[in-house]
């Protein structure tokens, strides 16, 4: 199975003892990457992109803000599905559900205010959410819960970066970032090597 996957294009993400130990998330990467590759899904027409918003990468920040929106709405997480990052974060809850949904244990539900009615509430909100990223590692230099309230594109999208960054890092398990170089390195051909996830 692994032998015609990469004959159809697919990326080495997987080797047979993977597939065997069942592990459901390692198995999950693989499958993406098959559909990835060979979905089977029509092109889309240019009236079906414009239609479907997809011509808007012109704005700052755009492509980031899409790919964070869409990997949130990945989750399927309930009552929330975003179509503007920027705006329907501000109040805080759409980052505390994620944190929920990365770790269960890091919203205590019992403090936000689920329906905001002013500033004071929406302050509270995103001061949980700041410490909802705290606990899972999110480093918060130079940015906090009032870029949240503020809107601030560009430290939001740091913000989500990281939180996808944590998300992903669980998925893989014990691995290190080390261990993913590595792996990166044998994997590709000879060119040039990756030297680290921090390196600018």
């Amino acid at each position: 199975m692994i032998a015609s996957s990469k004959a159809m294009g697919v990326a080495d993400t997987i080797g047979p003892n993977d597939l065997i130990k069942g592990n459901t998330k390692v198995n999950s990467v693989f499958v993406a990457a098959i559909f990835n590759t060979k979905h089977g899904l029509q092109q889309l027409t240019q009236e079906e992109f414009e239609a479907a918003g997809l011509i808007d990468d012109d704005r700052e920040g755009s492509r980031e803000e899409r790919a964070f929106r869409l990997w949130i709405n990945s989750m399927q997480i309930e009552n929330c599905f975003i179509e503007n990052l920027f705006e329907e974060i501000r109040d805080g809850l759409v980052i505390l559900r994620v944190c929920h949904r990365i770790d269960n244990a890091s919203v205590d539900w019992t403090k936000p205010n689920m329906t905001p009615k002013n500033m004071f509430h929406t302050n509270h909100n995103c001061d949980l959410a700041e410490a909802a990223m705290r606990s899972l590692g999110v480093r918060m230099v130079g940015v906090g819960s009032q870029d949240i309230r503020d809107g601030q594109k560009k430290n939001i999208l740091a913000m989500v970066w990281q939180l996808m960054r944590v998300h992903y890092l669980k998925i893989i398990g014990s691995k290190t970032e080390q261990d993913l170089i590595n792996w990166i390195n044998t994997s590709v051909a000879p060119a040039t090597p990756i030297a680290n996830f921090s390196d600018p």
